[in-house]
């Protein structure tokens, strides 16, 4: 006497067989804190804009803020000026900034830079802004 085929075993059985249970959803990450659900908004929106640099300076400095405003737009368009030439700035807290590639967008300059910033302990070394031979 043959074998008996079960349904389940038998291919051309048209029974189906009960599907695979489901794995269980993934655990939803744990809800953002406050601090970081806010550091995350500012990331994608932040712009530091000449006012903020304004108050800044004049808070550590003491001085009035259209004295410093009118002092900062002197110290900005001097670096526009170095870099639209092709100068790299030297500027110890801040780093050292270079032209990577210039374009002309309409007339316009548009000038794509790179920054590498200074390491805290070589920002607080003596260093000198003017070259060699320069007087300032």
């Amino acid at each position: 006497m043959p074998a008996r085929v079960s349904k389940a075993t038998d291919p051309k059985s048209k029974a189906r067989t009960k599907a695979p249970a489901k794995a269980a959803p993934a655990p939803k990450p744990a809800a953002k804190t406050a601090a970081a659900a806010k550091t995350a908004a500012t990331a994608k929106s932040a712009s530091f804009k000449i006012r903020d640099l304004v108050e800044v300076v004049a808070k550590s400095t003491g001085g009035k803020k259209p004295d410093v405003k009118l002092t900062l737009e002197v110290a900005l368009a001097a670096l526009r000026d170095a870099l639209q030439r092709g100068d790299d700035v030297i500027a110890p807290p801040l780093g050292r900034l270079r032209v990577a590639k210039t374009a002309d967008n309409s007339g316009t300059p548009v000038l794509t830079l790179k920054l590498r910033i200074a390491a805290a302990e070589a920002a607080g070394a003596k260093q000198t802004l003017a070259k060699d031979g320069e007087d300032s």
